[in-house]
C-alpha cells in the first residue's frame, strides 16, 4: 500500500469515528441511583437531574449531595465507556489514540 492509499484509508477511517463520535455526543444515558436519576448527554452535558422527595431531609444535606455525586460520576464513567468502545473499534487502524 502507497502513501495515498493509507492517507485516504486514514482520512476515511478518521471521518467515520467522527460520525459515530457526533452520534454519541447525542446519545442520552440515563443512571438511576438510590432515588436519584441523572440524564447525562453524551457531549458530557447533564440533560436532567431529578431527586426522589422522599430522599428530601432538611437534617441531612449531605446525603442529597453524596447521592448526585455518586450518580454524576457514574453517568460520566458510563459514557467515557462509550468512548473507550468507540476507540477499541479503531484501534489498529492506523490512526493514534
Amino acid at each position: 500500500m502507497n502513501i495515498n492509499e493509507m492517507l485516504k484509508n486514514a482520512k476515511r477511517i478518521q471521518a467515520e469515528m467522527e460520525k459515530e463520535e457526533s452520534k454519541i455526543e447525542k446519545e442520552e444515558f440515563v443512571i438511576e441511583k438510590q432515588g436519584i436519576t441523572v440524564v447525562m448527554l453524551g457531549s458530557r452535558k447533564i440533560k436532567s437531574i431529578t431527586i426522589n422527595e422522599a430522599l428530601i431531609d432538611p437534617d441531612d444535606p449531605e446525603l442529597i449531595q453524596d447521592l448526585v455525586m455518586i450518580a454524576v460520576n457514574e453517568a460520566i464513567d458510563t459514557v467515557n465507556s462509550r468512548y473507550e468502545e468507540l476507540g477499541s473499534k479503531y484501534q489498529g487502524s492506523g490512526l493514534p489514540f
